[in-house]
């Protein structure tokens, strides 16, 4: 078979598929992109950690680029929003998901995109807060040199990331809520 005719088997086998099985293929591709994406931000966490051992060899002892005398309190203050993070991550992700979607394009693939960038984009966002707790332990780490601090702050970090990280089951369901089909083998 030449190459055009291997191009038609494919164009008509693609357009022959159900809606069922374009939707399962589109919504499988949107999480591997957020999936990957929330892999790499959890390694940017584990980075913090490393960075922050460098400066602390390099500037050894190392003790802080500035004493605050209320870092107890900063640090209090930022338990507290990772704590509300904690909270606010499913709220806002119910609000991003809820409502209705933009109409759709008429192509028949790709039919489903701005629901699978709903999703994607709760996933980032989500990431987002959950990357911030680690931030704020590494900026304590800086202020103070207390590596505890940041480790502190890297595991609740991790914690966030291990409770709120997207599962694909979800998405399905978050389809079939809305009216359509993405179950596994069919409708």
């Amino acid at each position: 078979m030449d190459d055009q005719g291997m191009y038609e088997a494919h164009e008509t086998q693609e357009t022959r598929q159900s809606p069922e099985i374009r939707l399962q293929d589109d919504l499988r591709k949107g999480y591997r992109l957020a999936a990957l994406i929330g892999v790499l931000m959890i390694g940017s966490v584990l980075v913090y950690a490393v960075i922050a051992e460098l400066i602390k060899e390099s500037n050894a002892p190392f003790q802080g680029f500035i004493q605050m005398s209320d870092i107890a309190m900063l640090r209090n203050v930022l338990l507290v929003v990772a704590a509300v993070e904690f909270i606010v991550i499913p709220v806002l992700n119910r609000v991003m998901l809820s409502g209705t979607v933009p109409p759709r394009s008429a192509s028949a693939s790709g039919q489903h995109l701005p629901e699978i960038k709903r999703l994607i984009s709760s996933a980032f966002v989500t990431y987002a807060l959950c990357e911030s707790v680690a931030i704020y332990g590494l900026v304590l780490f800086l202020l103070n040199g207390n590596s505890s601090d940041l480790y502190l702050f890297i595991i609740l970090s991790v914690l966030l990331f291990t409770v709120y990280f997207p599962k694909y089951s979800r998405w399905e369901a978050w389809f079939k809520a809305r009216g359509k089909t993405a179950g596994r083998g069919g409708a």
